[in-house]
């Protein structure tokens, strides 16, 4: 019996390490973090969309609803990051690589459509400021054409945030991704004999 358990504890213990895929550099980035953050930018795009919305002969970025798609890219792409650290499996981080792909393409088109927005703000401002209006006029004017000015400015400083944050993660994803030879370690244990 002695020898029984004996020759058990010597035989060879075999472990692998790093698995198949080495999820730990997607961990690296703290995806949890940084969905945390994305959905939070999300929902504050999404939120201070609403207000945009409004009548004016400025065109802004709200009339094609940028603000709205993006800040739901935003919020399913972080979602989509926590969970992916709860559940760190290749399906998930494939998904996260996707989703992260296809919104630094929607964040490249909203900077653009935000950058035009800008510009046509500014360009229906200084048109009204020069046509013959009274002080009252151009007071409304400045008060009119200022704070969605900001909110535009706004819109772009949390796209160029959230898109950098969304290629950092696309290269943790696809480094989690890549291939990588797996590695065995071989432990033996050589126990006193029990003689």
């Amino acid at each position: 019996m002695v020898e029984d358990r004996a020759a058990s504890v010597s035989e060879a213990i075999t472990t692998v390490t790093g698995g198949s895929k080495p999820v730990h550099r997607f961990l690296r980035g703290q995806p949890k973090s940084i969905g945390v953050v994305l959905v939070m930018m999300g929902i504050g795009l999404f939120m201070f969309a609403i207000p945009m919305n409004v009548q004016s002969d400025a065109p802004i970025s709200a009339d094609q609803l940028t603000p709205f798609w993006l800040g739901v890219l935003f919020s399913i792409c972080g979602l989509l990051y926590i969970l992916s650290e709860r559940n760190p499996s290749k399906k998930m981080i494939t998904a996260s690589l996707a989703l992260s792909i296809i919104s630094v393409i929607g964040v490249l088109s909203a900077l653009v459509e935000f950058s035009r927005a800008i510009a046509g703000i500014y360009r229906t401002h200084w048109v009204t400021m020069y046509e013959n209006h009274t002080e009252e006029e151009e007071i409304y004017a400045e008060q009119h054409y200022m704070p969605m000015k900001n909110m535009e400015l706004v819109f772009f400083c949390h796209s160029l945030i959230g898109g950098v944050l969304l290629v950092v993660m696309t290269f943790f994803a696809r480094a989690a991704l890549r291939s990588s030879r797996t590695q065995a370690v071989v432990v033996m244990r050589e126990l006193p004999s029990a003689e």
